[in-house]
């Protein structure tokens, strides 16, 4: 039998205020989970894994409509981010990220090898030309 005096204690009251306090901050932190956006959903997405070989490629200014992981096998390509204006190299061994609807162009010299993993809303292209250059020469 639990006596009266414990829910009067300084170990209760401790208890009680940790209770309250652990609920305050999950309830904090779940409310930037509260306004979550869902843009597709399993039933419209399509998965595409495309391997690509090309010598001296210039993708041009695009974009795509979904999330594009790049895996480059073999050689050296720039990709310059549309968005940020700043150019990365990567070689064979590396991956990177291209956002949805954000524009970039890829260029590399000489034998290039890649693997490009699409997850694009179904029936959306793959790819959409940009037809101006979003990052203006100094």
């Amino acid at each position: 039998m639990v006596r009266y005096s414990f829910f009067r204690s300084r170990t209760f009251l401790a208890l009680v205020a940790a209770v309250l306090g652990a609920a305050v901050v999950a309830s904090v932190g779940m409310a930037g989970l509260w306004w979550t956006t869902v843009n597709t959903d399993g039933n419209n997405v399509r998965l595409r894994v495309v391997q690509n070989t090309a010598g001296n490629f210039d993708s041009g200014w695009h974009m795509h409509p979904g999330l594009i992981v790049v895996s480059v096998q073999k050689g050296t390509v720039s990709f310059t981010d549309g968005a940020s204006c700043k150019t990365k190299i990567y070689t064979a061994g590396d991956s990177f990220i291209e956002d949805p609807y954000s524009p970039g162009r890829a260029v590399a010299l000489g034998e290039f090898n890649w693997t490009a993993t699409y997850i694009i809303p179904y029936g959306e292209p793959l790819a959409i030309p940009v037809a101006t250059n979003p990052c203006p020469s100094p």
